[in-house]
């Protein structure tokens, strides 16, 4: 039981994050002795390359100024030549003879600049060249510290510092099955969605999962059509006289039409027992950060006041009864729940004064950023730094060819981490009765890395492939990919991959519209209709610690074989 961990915002500042902080220094420390890379022989190179980096700087600078200066000389020998050439016989001589002297200024000017630009251009070439060599060669130096890291180094750097908390080294079927039968988690979430990433776990006992996904809705786009159109008006002059005049108009006109709009989001899914009965939902309040500003006053009170209103009105359905503490209402504003009781056994004074400091936080933490969406023993959080964050650990991401460069990246990615999946726990962390409700005893322990994987991490391995390996030759929009396990034996399973998209087709719309002439005129709105396309693919896939031979001898033999954490998987 995490007992320790109910005032989350005052044990990030007091503890959690110098303790983290420092456990990613002796991580990154642990990994530079582990490879044996000589991190001075590295320094030395960066330095090198840094210098040659300068140079290279103002050789381009050079570059471009000699360039510059020959394009404008020709361009004013252009210019005074079409002068000259316009005034012809009619100038004096005085003016002529200077616009032809500008013409062969700037032609000597232009012809100059040209052998200078082009040794200018070969010295930095050859900068760039030794540049290229350089890295290279820091590259094979740090080869021996990219190779060792691994897709679970920030989450075991978490389970370090945090006490209670453990990720799972993928998310499994067994994790997603307690979520529906046990915590009554509706796989209709998934539809219109693809997973990209998912970060699985247990907080004392309780399964959570991270999910980064991509979702398709229909939104609209609005199509413009032009058609010129003119005609004769008679008109009286000056002199009294009718004459016929020509008018023209440009017409315009407009369409609207679906169209399929993709959008990234992240959100935290957690399971509990606590309240099983209770359901709400709250958005940000808007308030952090705000404390002692006129029109927050303003808008807190308005807010007190409607839900007193809310309170006392008897004749719906809703049993809302507003709590003592009218500033946690104020702020959590939760006014749809469905059971008082529950309510207020899972928001004690404890949990009110930890929540209150936790959204009010405009410092250390993010405030109140976050959606909460609680369905009986399904709670469901959304916060705009975690969309902003990343998730996704893969290593690739800490690979450089600088030691330097990639401690400093490797410290702030983790920290950085560590504060987006604390901070998105947080709300659930200030709650004791959370912490109370130990999970199911099998179904709250780490999961084993042989586990079977989940539809969801069969999604993030096919995405992670790539979605333009899956999508049909036609569609022109993203694909989203979904999948079914096929078959398995022998630690595989075949997969077969759907990539879901749009292909386009011209459409023209005919929209009647008033000229200046008083007719009626047909303009051409050209649009698009998307229309729905698929294709199946198939990926082989194994979780096993230590895949079979003939497994491993197919995926050698693939161009398309990744390894995402414990998961191995190719094309077939």
């Amino acid at each position: 039981m995490i007992e320790d961990v109910y005032d989350p915002l005052e044990l990030y500042r007091s503890r959690f994050r110098d303790r983290f902080a420092a456990l990613a220094r002796e991580k990154f420390e642990e990994l530079t002795r582990k490879s044996g890379i000589d991190v001075g022989a590295n320094r030395s190179l960066a330095g090198e390359i840094a210098k040659l980096q300068s140079e290279a700087d103002s050789a381009r600078s050079r570059r471009n100024r000699l360039g510059c200066l020959a394009v404008i000389g020709f361009a004013v020998a252009a210019v005074m030549f079409a002068i000259a050439l316009t005034a012809g016989d009619s100038a004096e001589t005085a003016p002529l003879i200077l616009y032809y002297a500008g013409t062969a200024a700037g032609t000597v000017l232009g012809f100059s600049m040209i052998p200078l630009y082009g040794t200018a251009a070969r010295h930095l070439s050859k900068l760039q060249a030794r540049i290229s060599g350089k890295k290279n060669a820091a590259w094979r130096q740090m080869e021996p510290l990219n190779r060792l890291y691994a897709w679970d180094i920030p989450v075991r750097l978490i389970e370090e510092t945090v006490p209670g908390l453990d990720f799972d080294p993928c998310f499994t079927a067994s994790r997603l099955d307690s979520l529906r039968s046990r915590y009554g988690w509706d796989d209709s979430f998934n539809d219109g969605k693809s997973v990209i990433f998912a970060q699985s776990g247990v907080v004392n006992g309780n399964p959570f999962v991270f999910c980064h996904y991509l979702e398709m809705e229909w939104g609209e786009e609005t199509y413009e059509g032009t058609k010129e159109i003119s005609w004769t008006e008679w008109e009286t002059d000056s002199d009294g006289k009718r004459r016929p005049v020509r008018k023209f108009e440009t017409l315009r006109a407009y369409v609207t039409k679906p169209i399929p709009v993709y959008a990234e989001r992240k959100l935290l899914v957690y399971g509990s027992d606590a309240a099983p009965n209770l359901s709400f939902s709250r958005e940000p309040s808007g308030l952090t950060g705000k404390e002692g500003e006129f029109w927050a006053g303003v808008r807190k009170k308005w807010r007190l006041s409607r839900l007193k209103a809310y309170s006392r009105n008897l004749d719906d359905d809703s049993n809302f009864t507003l709590m003592a503490n009218h500033e946690f209402e104020t702020w959590f504003h939760a006014k749809d729940r469905n059971n008082e009781v529950e309510f207020r056994l899972l928001f004690t004074p404890v949990a009110q004064r930890r929540l209150l400091e936790l959204m009010k936080d405009a410092s250390t933490g993010y405030g109140d950023d976050f959606a909460f969406v609680k369905l009986n023993k399904i709670n469901v959080l959304a916060s705009k730094h975690l969309d902003e964050g990343t998730i996704d650990t893969d290593p690739a991401r800490f690979r450089n060819w600088s030691y330097d460069a990639a401690a400093a990246f490797f410290i702030d990615f983790n920290t950085r981490y560590f504060k987006d999946v604390y901070f998105s726990l947080a709300p659930l962390l200030s709650i004791p009765s959370y912490l109370h409700a130990a999970g199911d005893a099998d179904a709250g322990k780490p999961a084993s890395r042989d586990a079977s994987p989940s539809s969801w991490e069969y999604e993030s391995i096919a995405n992670y492939h790539g979605e333009d390996k899956f999508k049909h030759p036609e569609c022109v929009t993203r694909s989203l990919l979904k999948t079914r396990a096929a078959h398995g034996g022998a630690g595989e399973t075949t997969v077969a991959v759907t990539a879901h998209g749009y292909r386009g087709e011209d459409r023209v719309d005919f929209e009647c519209v008033y000229g200046g002439d008083g007719k009626l005129h047909e303009v051409p709105v050209r649009w698009i209709e998307y229309i729905p396309v698929e294709r199946t693919s198939a990926i082989c896939v194994s979780a096993d610690a230590a895949p079979d031979d003939s497994f491993m001898r197919r995926a050698s033999m693939s161009k398309e074989c990744v390894s995402r954490r414990s998961v191995r998987s190719f094309i077939q």
